[in-house]
């Protein structure tokens, strides 16, 4: 499954200044009212609509028989969903996005990271969906699942609904956990540091390690709030992700790494590694998207008894959302807005949004879903997922800056530096906090 996070740290930085600078974009004649014999064409035809969206391989394939699927029941409609590189930030969907809202010829509909979404709201260039899913028998607010609408808002207003979401869980080895006389996952960090020191045996190749921390600022995210801090001041100016409360779970995760009781992976492929760690049985403990549940569960095969866990509270608990939502571009005529929300709401109604998550093992988003009968199937054979749908009530907001991404370039160095190279861990964040702040002023 397509990972659910930012990929380049690298473009973070021009992805974010060049978001937050797009103007409106230049009229292209697309809401005029047709007239005279290109009106009565036009009644004849479908509205054709197009969907750029960010994930590939077997993901693609399913959402293309979706589609078609859509348009075999929808004569009136033709939607043309393009797959148009990785969504992720800094990912080439986004740069095509933002390249095509500077010329004014935007998608009708497109996949939006969630940590991206001010990025694009700000722009003033997606449709205001506030109205229309107050006023939606299917997208209704309350209809969702507590915790998925989170990464959809701005500014108190709602411009996208949940696509293809997912959130961090803590995997666990239940095989190690029964040789190691451990009932149960932990709950809170001194837990996890005491049962890390449990779970390490062996030396050398054969060592077995009692946890792996991901180099990664999504799980990072929720270190710091669950550790009590937070990542930017109220009024999104300041970086704060460097005072004593955000470094805590950081502190006792370097802290076990330099103890020999957690390892980590580095280099590019480093959330791949890490995940193949776990499936080799050589970490008993690591926190990973629920998105890797799938190929976890085929790694693994019969080779060991393993489980998902609630993420470790700290001060708190805070999760922090993954994946993308899906937006409706203001460029598009009031005919393609009106045939983009009927495509949006048909993929959304419990009986596509339980196909899309059994098909995937993306989260449900909608409260009928959990009482379909074949989901409720779905997660009697995969009760792995169950944590991350517990998981949604937890879910908070990433902040709500424009130039969030941009922030998250500093985040990652320093990440890499405290578990890469051993620097220290208060020192390290205020220097990012520091590039941080150059980056919001």
């Amino acid at each position: 499954m397509k990972r659910d996070r930012l990929w380049k740290s690298g473009a973070l930085l021009a992805l974010g200044l060049v978001a937050t600078g797009c103007g409106a974009p230049a009229a292209n004649g697309g809401g005029q009212a047709a007239t005279g014999a290109s009106r009565a064409a036009a009644s004849s035809q479908p509205v054709t609509i197009t969907f750029w969206y960010g994930v590939g391989t077997t993901l693609s394939q399913d959402i293309q028989q979706m589609v078609q699927a859509f348009n075999q029941t929808h004569p009136g409609i033709k939607v043309v969903a393009t797959y148009q590189g990785s969504y992720s930030g800094g990912g080439e969907e986004q740069q095509k996005l933002l390249a095509a809202i500077k010329a004014g010829d935007p998608p009708t509909i497109a996949q939006i990271e969630v940590h991206a979404m001010p990025v694009f709201a700000a722009s003033g260039q997606l449709l205001d969906l506030t109205n229309l899913m107050q006023s939606s028998s299917v997208d209704k607010p309350s209809n969702f699942l507590p915790g998925i609408l989170v990464s959809t808002q701005y500014q108190g207003r709602y411009y996208a609904v949940p696509f293809n979401r997912s959130v961090p869980v803590l995997y666990y080895n239940k095989t190690l956990f029964a040789k190691a006389h451990i009932a149960s996952p932990p709950s809170n960090w001194a837990q996890l540091a005491a049962d890390a020191k449990k779970l390490t045996s062996g030396a050398g190749s054969n060592k077995i390690y009692g946890f792996e921390p991901l180099v990664d600022w999504w799980p990072w995210e929720y270190a710091v709030e669950s550790g009590g801090g937070s990542i930017l001041s109220p009024d999104l100016k300041r970086a704060t992700f460097d005072q004593p409360p955000a470094l805590s779970i950081l502190e006792t995760e370097q802290s076990l790494v330099k103890q020999g009781y957690a390892k980590v992976e580095t280099g590019p492929n480093y959330w791949d590694l890490m995940t193949q760690d776990f499936i080799n049985g050589q970490v008993a403990m690591d926190i990973d998207s629920i998105g890797s549940a799938g190929k976890v569960t085929k790694g693994v095969g019969d080779k060991f008894q393993w489980g998902t866990a609630l993420l470790p509270r700290g001060k708190t608990l805070a999760v922090p959302p993954g994946g993308g939502d899906l937006a409706i571009f203001k460029d598009a005529t009031p005919a393609q807005q009106k045939a983009a929300w009927t495509f949006i709401q048909w993929w959304t109604a419990p009986k596509q949004s339980v196909q899309w998550s059994t098909e995937t093992g993306y989260l449900p988003v909608q409260k009928a879903d959990l009482n379909d009968p074949v989901y409720q199937a779905y997660l009697e054979k995969h009760p792995q997922y169950r944590t991350a749908i517990e998981e949604l009530q937890y879910e908070h907001p990433s902040p709500a800056s424009p130039a969030y991404l941009a922030v998250l370039q500093p985040v990652q160095q320093a990440l890499q530096g405290i578990f890469d190279e051993g620097k220290p861990v208060a020192a390290t964040m205020h220097q990012a906090a520091e590039a941080a702040d150059q980056n919001l002023g």
